[in-house]
């Protein structure tokens, strides 16, 4: 191959060591700044609705708080990071009463008082793994030692309640409403080492295997018994496992092997099952916004997700319903719903909703079930998700992110022009609001099928537009994902910054939505069946197109760079048209879906396996086609990633090398597939930057004179 471009920007990168302390950001969204920006979660009322605990996360150490409205968030916690991973995590927690909170860390139970804030090791709540309060607060059920326990917190009392079968895991227990039941996920897994014959036999990589789910059901009267049980097949992306409801019963998805049909289903405590809704899709199911189905607080009602209209709406059933008919759809339109909440009295539900023409945004409405009323609650422009009454059903707790901050913690009376209140705070200091660049919404035509495919674009207000500048196509991961006029409020926040601080640093940046992708309509959603790395390659790849045509891109001077199914589509398309981007990051993409862990929704997406379809599985399968690959590819991975394995990249890696195909990378030990410790976040960015800048800013020659290499 022509080297000039090429390995110029490669030997440059041999040298980030020294360019690691040359980082001249335009304004002051700094790449140390984003790796400090914290984000908040679980966010839950006290019984007494006059506070909210929540955890929050400072790049990998996460500690409980605590917040009322006009005062600052109060720390809990401040348990030390582990020296080696230099992480520390919280597990689940719960209101015990007003002013206590039970959590779990270590495998440790926890007390911790608002009043005192100093945590508290329960005494013999040593190696629990899951556990949950009864309604009334008095019992506590646990998993300890694989088997369901049920205890006094006040009297320090104790009953086992299974003697689970060899090799069956327990977690998750959960009271029947009336104290009277607990039921737990359980299932079969292990670890095995994977066999890769490339990597020799000292170092083993792992799969981790999981099989035979159930739901298990046992009266707290019991004693180390034989649960009743309710077999589950393959639980989708956004299940909610299983639920109580009257009777008492359990709710629980069902979901077809080939995740084709998905069945609501209620199971009384004598083992009859009964179906109160189906849904069938010939592609697949597509996930829901959110939990897909929510129990009342009385049992009496299911709130659950559906896209039968043509677009994810919420809709309620009674759970004695005899017929579908029965079930009543909350809203209508070509939007989409999700995070539905029961109010405590079950006659209110509030949910997050997009709006028509607008798929980017989401807004808070709370809907009247008996009379079909609908008000609109939150209307302010960005991400307004995930609510959740307080305990008097006055109040809404949600998360909110938007153009001048990333996800927070808000709440709001619940009722129409209320004015929200924000609980906290996640920027860093010297990180201005008024710096963060807004996201505009677009569309082009893809080159697959001239259909439309949404977009954002990142454009820095002090761009000088009569003048060409370089441009980066961000790729979502999952496939299922989306972006929003506003900071991403999901596990894609880290990549949301970069990309602001790119934008300011002078990069055109766009993020398509290409088809597959979550937050539109259905038939866009499973646009991608049968067809994994076709037709949505093609929507990315057209992307190029639609930047070419903005008068102040440089066309010569477009990378590419995404995460997870974004790095898969990453390396698809730069191996589909090999010198349509100068440049590309894959951060822990899948190089071939046989290798990989395949199973639930991405089996539903390819809608074949290798046995039935080898050529789709060929073709979508960028590890076969990197001969083709004619320009520079920086590759990051963490070691202990649990969504694409390590030997998704080793295999890249091995078959580049093999190829003689020059290329630059980063692994991470220990670090998870999302990236969350601040100096992983620093060092990836630094590479990003590092790269982008020489193959795009300093406007060398691309590799061949602009021609493949793979002639």
């Amino acid at each position: 191959m022509n080297g000039k471009g090429y390995p110029l920007c490669l030997l440059l990168l041999a040298n980030l060591c020294v360019l690691h302390g040359q980082e001249v950001p335009r304004g002051s969204i700094t790449i140390e700044r984003i790796a400090d920006i914290k984000y908040p979660s679980d966010a839950r009322w006290s019984p007494d609705g006059k506070t909210i605990a929540f955890l929050w996360d400072a790049a990998g150490k996460q500690d409980l708080f605590m917040v009322r409205a006009g005062e600052p968030p109060v720390a809990l916690t401040n348990f030390s990071v582990d020296p080696d991973l230099l992480t520390s995590d919280m597990g689940h927690f719960e209101w015990s009463s007003a002013d206590e909170i039970l959590f779990s860390k270590g495998g440790q139970l926890w007390n911790v008082s608002t009043t005192d804030a100093k945590p508290k090791p329960l005494a013999d709540f040593q190696g629990v793994s899951s556990f949950s309060l009864s309604a009334d607060k008095k019992q506590i059920a646990f998993v300890q030692k694989e088997d369901v326990w049920v205890g006094s917190l006040a009297a320090h009392t104790r009953r086992r309640l299974t003697h689970m079968p060899e090799g069956l895991h327990a977690s998750e227990p959960s009271f029947s409403g009336d104290g009277q039941y607990v039921a737990f996920n359980a299932g079969r897994y292990e670890s095995v080492p994977e066999p890769l014959p490339y990597n020799g036999d000292l170092m083993k990589v792992f799969r981790s295997r999981s099989w035979d789910d159930r739901i298990g059901v046992v009266s707290v009267y019991s004693y180390a018994a034989e649960p009743m049980w309710i077999s589950v097949s393959d639980r989708n992306y956004g299940s909610t496992e299983m639920q109580w409801a009257a009777g008492p019963s359990i709710v629980h998805e069902e979901f077809s092997p080939d995740h084709k049909t998905m069945q609501l289903e209620v199971t009384s405590l004598t083992g009859e099952t009964r179906t109160l809704w189906k849904d069938h899709d010939p592609a697949f199911i597509s996930p829901a916004d959110g939990a897909m189905d929510v129990t009342s607080p009385d049992g009496k009602w299911v709130a659950f997700i559906s896209d039968r209209s043509g677009w994810p709406h919420v809709y309620a059933i009674p759970i004695d319903a005899t017929s579908e008919s029965q079930a009543r759809q909350i809203s209508k339109g070509d939007f989409g719903d999700g995070y539905a909440a029961w109010s405590p009295d079950s006659k209110r539900l509030a949910y997050a909703h997009s709006a028509d023409g607008n798929q980017m945004e989401r807004f808070l409405s709370i809907a009247t079930v008996d009379s079909g009323r609908i008000e609109p609650v939150v209307t302010e422009h960005g991400v307004n998700r995930a609510p959740a009454f307080s305990a008097d059903g006055t109040m809404l707790l949600y998360e909110r992110s938007a153009i001048e901050h990333p996800l927070e913690v808000y709440a709001v009376a619940a009722k129409p022009g209320a004015t929200p209140t924000r609980l906290t705070n996640s920027l860093p200091p010297g990180l201005l609001p008024q710096d963060l660049i807004a996201p505009v919404p677009v569309h082009y035509p893809s080159r697959a099928d001239g259909k439309p495919v949404p977009a954002t674009l990142m454009v820095d207000t002090h761009l000088d537009r009569s003048k060409k500048h370089p441009a980066i196509i961000w790729i979502h991961g999952s496939g299922a994902d989306q972006n929003y006029l506003a900071w991403h409020p999901g596990y894609y926040r880290m990549y949301y910054g970069i990309d602001e601080y790119l934008a300011q640093q002078g990069y055109v940046v766009l993020t398509p939505d290409y088809r597959g992708s979550s937050g539109y309509s259905r038939d866009w959603a499973t646009g991608v069946s049968r067809d994994l790395g076709g037709g949505e390659t093609q929507d990315v790849n057209a992307g190029a197109d639609y930047l070419k045509t903005l008068s102040y891109v440089d066309p010569d001077r477009i990378g590419i760079w995404g995460l997870s199914y974004g790095g898969f589509m990453t390396l698809q398309s730069m191996v589909t048209d090999p010198t349509l981007f100068r440049c590309g990051i894959d951060v822990a993409g899948v190089g071939d879906w046989e290798t990989w862990t395949t199973g639930g929704l991405i089996l539903g997406r390819l809608g074949e396996t290798p046995v039935t379809d080898p050529e789709l599985y060929d073709r979508s399968a960028p590890v076969k086609h990197l001969d083709k690959l004619a320009r520079p590819l920086l590759v990051l991975q963490g070691t202990n990633d649990a969504n694409v394995p390590l030997w998704e990249t080793l295999k890249v890696i091995d078959t580049l090398e093999k190829l003689g195909k020059p290329f630059d990378m980063a692994i991470y030990p220990g670090e998870i597939h999302f990236f969350r410790r601040a100096f992983v976040l620093r060092d990836a960015w630094r590479r990003s930057d590092t790269f982008f800048d020489h193959c795009l800013m300093k406007q060398e020659p691309a590799a061949g004179g602009g021609e493949s290499s793979s002639k």
